[in-house]
């Protein structure tokens, strides 16, 4: 018998799921002496995250009861909580969607927003819904963690499952990063950092000086969609002393290519965005012409670099779990949240997140209760409960209910195989009847092996 929760992460080894996430589950003291259960249908890579989870637990004390399976089934019952962590050849298919939307004139990210963001949810979709009935058939009373993009639509079909649950990104931290940046001056940095966002190492370690001086100085309470998320109020943390009039001053002294999107938005819709330029673009769709990607600069993902890294990061799963390399690496990140989440349900400790995404049911007053937004909750065993947010302004809101409308039209046409929903989703994210069916037509023919729903 364990002393803690019965905790299920399904993709355990793949790389969607981070590892600093796995070390801060086994490394929190509340979470000491529980039964983890580890998922994947990749068996090497499943074996590989094994070892290395059984070396943290005898580094540092965790007391865990430890087993791997590729058959979810098998430990699903008696599940406190379910992480789900998976992506379905992500960076393959990712740049596909990419390059047919390019195809067909429109130029976008193609990954949570967007015409490409069709194929993203359904290809998951069609691999998670699975899943998530079992989750509902063999552990009804568990939350579902979840960690897998697009977040919204994964849990609009966990609420289609009849599912507890609750989705986690990170990008709340970028917000601190963009503040952080515009106050640099307020928190005494003078460390530079080119304006123009790079996927490089020293560009990410730069950025995370900025996040971090910030989280410690300032308090940012944000609301709205995920990577569709606004700054609501930001003060400092010691005096409480609101920081808006020195933002709004501030920015008019950035360089124009310091997230040149953002600085428009801002300026236009009197709220500061949160999720930066490279997904802010997702969900407005003026942006996906060539000639406004091109005014905006957007930095599209570095798929190369992805690649590298996830090989490296099994190259480190390999020496840790032999014992070549220190533990050291997977000191709890405070950014990833996994065992806080967790911990405050369980423990039933009426704990504070400032970003989970969550059924609104009247947080946001102007968005609809059955939306799925992202905003600063309190968590115990009970519930996990939105902050009242009040009333977004009302031409965010606006943006905010055209994508909700996107969102769920994609997720129906992703569980049901509804051509007729997927349709009028890309009627509303392009606004051309052709160009609609074209495009969608286009994905389900190229990414036909991963969309059974749509061919039965």
């Amino acid at each position: 018998m364990s002393d803690g929760p019965n905790i299920v992460i399904i993709g355990a080894g793949s790389a969607s799921f981070g590892l600093e996430n796995l070390g801060g589950i086994m490394q929190h003291e509340a979470l000491k002496g529980s039964t983890l259960a580890l998922v994947d249908i990749n068996e090497g890579n499943l074996e590989l995250v094994t070892a290395l989870a059984h070396c943290m637990n005898e580094e540092w004390n965790s007391n865990m009861l430890i087993s791997s399976t590729t058959d979810r089934k098998k430990v699903l019952p008696d599940a406190d909580f379910v992480i789900l962590s998976v992506a379905v050849d992500r960076e393959k298919t990712w740049i596909k969607d990419h390059e047919i939307g390019l195809k067909h004139g429109i130029w976008h990210y193609a990954e949570n927003g967007g015409p490409g963001s069709f194929s993203h949810t359904a290809r998951g979709l069609a691999f998670i819904m699975p899943i998530l009935y079992d989750i509902h058939d063999l552990a009804p009373d568990s939350w579902l963690i979840n960690f897998t993009n697009p977040v919204p639509r994964i849990q609009y079909a966990a609420n289609y499952a009849n599912l507890k649950c609750v989705s986690y990104c990170h990008q709340l931290w970028h917000g601190y990063s963009i503040v952080g940046r515009i106050l640099a001056g307020d928190l005494g940095i003078t460390e530079h950092l080119d304006w123009i966002y790079e996927w490089t190492d020293e560009s990410s370690e730069k950025q995370g000086l900025f996040t971090v001086k910030a989280v410690l100085e300032y308090e940012i309470l944000a609301a709205g969609l995920n990577h569709f998320s606004w700054m609501t109020d930001i003060r400092r943390k010691d005096t409480g002393e609101d920081l808006y009039p020195l933002i709004k001053n501030e920015v008019l002294k950035l360089p124009s290519n310091f997230e040149p999107l953002t600085q428009d938005v801002f300026k236009t819709f009197g709220l500061l965005p949160i999720p930066g330029d490279c997904h802010l673009c997702e969900y407005l769709p003026f942006t996906y012409t060539q000639e406004n990607w091109s005014h905006y600069n957007i930095a599209l993902y570095d798929f190369k670099r992805a690649e590298i890294k996830r090989d490296q990061m099994w190259k480190q799963i390999r020496e840790m779990a032999s014992g070549k390399r220190s533990l050291a690496y997977l000191i709890s990140n405070p950014f990833d949240r996994g065992e806080e989440i967790i911990t405050g349900i369980y423990s039933n400790a009426n704990s504070y997140e400032p970003a989970l995404n969550i059924t609104n049911n009247g947080t946001i007053d102007n968005l609809p209760n059955d939306a799925v937004v992202e905003v600063p909750v309190i968590l115990n065993r009970k519930d996990v409960s939105g902050l009242r947010m009040g009333p977004l302004p009302e031409g965010i809101a606006a943006l905010c209910q055209q994508e909700i409308s996107i969102a769920k039209l994609i997720t129906k046409a992703s569980i049901e195989g509804d051509r007729e929903a997927a349709l009028q989703a890309f009627v509303l994210m392009v606004d051309d009847f052709r160009l609609a069916e074209n495009l969608l037509e286009d994905y389900i023919q190229t990414h036909k092996k991963y969309l059974p729903q749509f061919y039965t």
